[in-house]
């Protein structure tokens, strides 16, 4: 989830009773929202991480949802910058690869 006032619009775009999960932070803005937003759209804000999603779903739906990001990723790989791709074998390489300075974009595991 993105914080500060992009927050406050993207909560502003959804209908009256809508829902915005947010699954990570890019910004350390806390999220703003308007008094009126919460009074006359009354959205719902969730949180999911990792740690809770693995532990609260069953293994066939962590596979599907697995499957259906790997999906996602492969058809839309233009839209986000990758800085680097390593396998399941290179794991320590692709973690050191997320803290070096100046990193832009993800670092991406292959399952295979």
């Amino acid at each position: 989830m993105i914080g500060g006032r992009l927050a406050e619009n993207l909560l502003d775009l959804l209908a009256p009773g809508g829902k915005s999960v947010s699954h990570g932070q890019s910004a350390e803005e806390p999220i703003s929202v308007h008094a009126s937003t919460l009074l006359h759209r009354s959205p719902t804000l969730r949180g999911k991480n990792i740690s809770r999603w693995s532990s609260e779903v069953s293994t066939e739906r962590r596979a599907s949802d697995v499957a259906a990001a790997i999906l996602i990723a492969s058809a839309l790989d233009g839209q986000f910058d990758v800085a680097a791709t390593c396998g399941l074998d290179e794991l320590a390489d692709g973690v050191e690869h997320t803290v070096r300075p100046g990193k832009v974009g993800a670092v991406l595991v292959r399952p295979r």
